[in-house]
């Protein structure tokens, strides 16, 4: 049966400690031993921190900012300040400290809950003087170390479904930072949409990966599952080995994570096979291709004949994998299917609260990002002959617009709908597929659009590339622009192949590739221009390229 979301996140967690009081909310794991915090522990926690907030003068309606990475205490928090009826700005740990002050000026931040490192950072990070208020939370917050004794019988307080709960500071690819307004409404809504198509149930664990300051997380991983009554489990760190050890230890059985989570997971899946001696290798090769030709007659036999490689990696408890916040390489999302996980595709942005779109494990078109939830309209807007064009949607998930930025509010909310700046198609099915960034198409000489992750889908399935950025660099004679790639190489596949004694001319197998591309494309399509880059393109929090650094990376052809 699909859990009923009350229309506030207060209400949500009312009802979670009315139903499951004693049941574990929020897990850490130490060495092999599991620490949880109940429903109960939780509110109770909650709840006096919230009156230790309001003694420090936060009222309803005041913005209140939180940073620190992934712990109990962030969850905690989160609730508290809603509790106190004031609105989360949540901010992105990985942020400079003169970033951080910049988002608690720009949100005119009553109080910082913080930990002392961070605490630290932001104070001393020079400028102007620094006055937003503190509350320290290092510690993992336990019932011994809050002063619940002296608070009085707590009162809900009076919120409403359109008072605002978050404001999140994007950190995007452009430089240029807005906040999101979400009311209690949007992600209640959103929380209620992913319950009613049941990609995640009652019983699930989920594995606490992504930062929380991010809306994939929060609403999915610690809202998702406090509407369910499920567990929560943080991860030790970001090191596969910590994560599998999480995993197996604690029983996890859901994992939401962003592409490089699972591209990281498939390439220690394949350094495994390629370390393995030759019998074991070839019948593994046996089986896989086995299972591949099964998978086109919908036969998932990956589940069965791949079961104990599975449960001998510590991944065997895991039901569902979810990836989200940027396009899944369909050969990683093919790798995992025949190896007996189920891997699906989700599509939102921090404005929708933000899942729009979700494939569902009896329906998963590998290369699709899913059809709408129920609640979200879609249509494709400016459509191209290609049927190609902007994704628009409708429906209660959608924000309440952006903070004190009404300019930038009409001009992606338009005639009703969220303009998501995406580009796409649907199929006859209502599948949705995501072709790139509208501001990232290249208009080449001859007229035509190019989405430049298209291209760098094909450039990355080469076993020695990492990554790679497509970018239009302006012709010397006449309009438009033509391709140029900048291209970095896998140095861990390279020093892997070297250690086998195989020798990896970087330069001529990318010369390779790219001919190989090129020769396969219409001339408006082929990259004129490309070169190799060392280091690793930088990136946002979520794993985002920011494609503005690298505009003039180029000269013109």
């Amino acid at each position: 049966m699909t859990s009923f979301v009350p229309s506030t996140i207060n209400g949500l967690l009312e009802q979670a400690c009315r139903l499951w009081p004693d049941r574990p909310y929020l897990q850490v794991r130490a060495g092999e031993t599991m620490h949880s915090l109940t429903y109960r522990e939780v509110t109770d926690q909650a709840q006096a921190i919230a009156h230790l907030l309001i003694e420090k003068g936060v009222r309803p309606g005041d913005r209140v900012a939180l940073l620190s990475e992934n712990r109990p205490a962030w969850v905690i928090s989160y609730l508290a300040i809603l509790c106190a009826g004031a609105t989360v700005v949540p901010i992105d740990s990985l942020m400079s400290p003169a970033e951080i002050v910049n988002i608690l000026k720009m949100a005119q931040s009553r109080l910082l809950m913080t930990t002392k490192k961070f605490a630290e950072a932001v104070t001393d990070s020079g400028g102007e003087t620094f006055t937003t208020d503190m509350f320290l939370i290092d510690s993992d917050i336990s019932p011994s170390k809050i002063p619940l004794t002296n608070q009085k019988k707590w009162v809900w307080p009076n919120i409403k479904p359109a008072d605002i709960a978050v404001i999140i500071f994007t950190s995007g690819t452009t430089g240029f930072s807005k906040g999101v307004v979400l009311t209690h409404q949007n992600l209640c809504s959103d929380v209620q949409a992913v319950l009613n198509v049941r990609v995640i149930q009652e019983d699930d664990n989920f594995l606490l990966l992504l930062p929380l300051h991010h809306t994939f997380s929060s609403t999915v991983n610690m809202l998702g599952t406090l509407a369910l009554g499920a567990k929560a489990t943080f991860a030790t760190s970001f090191k596969s080995r910590d994560i599998v050890d999480d995993i197996r230890i604690s029983g996890v059985t859901l994992l939401v994570g962003v592409p490089q989570v699972f591209e990281n997971i498939m390439n220690g899946f394949k350094r495994a096979i390629s370390d393995s001696p030759l019998p074991k290798r070839m019948l593994f090769h046996l089986i896989f291709g086995i299972c591949a030709v099964l998978r086109h007659a919908k036969i998932k036999a990956g589940r069965l004949l791949f079961r104990s490689v599975r449960a001998k990696a510590g991944l065997g408890t895991l039901r569902n994998l979810v990836s989200g916040g940027a396009a899944l390489r369909p050969e990683v999302n093919h790798f995992f299917e025949r190896m007996g996980f189920t891997l699906l595709q989700g599509y939102g942005l921090t404005e929708t609260s933000p899942v729009l779109t979700c494939c569902l494990p009896q329906h998963n078109r590998i290369g699709s990002v899913g059809r709408a939830l129920p609640g979200v309209v879609l249509k494709i807007d400016n459509v191209e002959p290609d049927g190609v064009g902007e994704i628009c949607a409708r429906g209660p998930m959608i924000m309440h617009g952006y903070f004190e930025n009404p300019d930038a509010t009409a001009e992606i909310m338009r005639d009703g709908w969220f303009h998501t700046g995406d580009a796409g198609y649907l199929d006859p099915d209502g599948y949705l597929y995501i072709t790139g960034r509208i501001k990232n198409v290249i208009v080449t000489g001859a007229g035509k659009n190019v989405h430049p992750e298209t291209i760098e889908s094909v450039l990355n399935l080469a076993p020695f590339i990492l990554e790679s950025l497509v970018l239009g660099v302006q012709r010397k004679r006449g309009p438009g622009e033509e391709l140029a790639a900048l291209i970095v190489p896998d140095k861990s596949f390279v020093e892997a192949e070297q250690s086998r004694g195989h020798n990896v001319n970087l330069e001529a197998e990318i010369k390779s590739v790219v001919s190989a591309y090129n020769h396969s494309v219409p001339a408006y399509r082929r990259i004129r221009q490309w070169k190799i880059r060392e280091e690793e393109l930088e990136k946002t929090s979520t794993r985002k390229v920011k494609r503005y650094l690298y505009q003039h990376a180029f000269q013109s052809v």
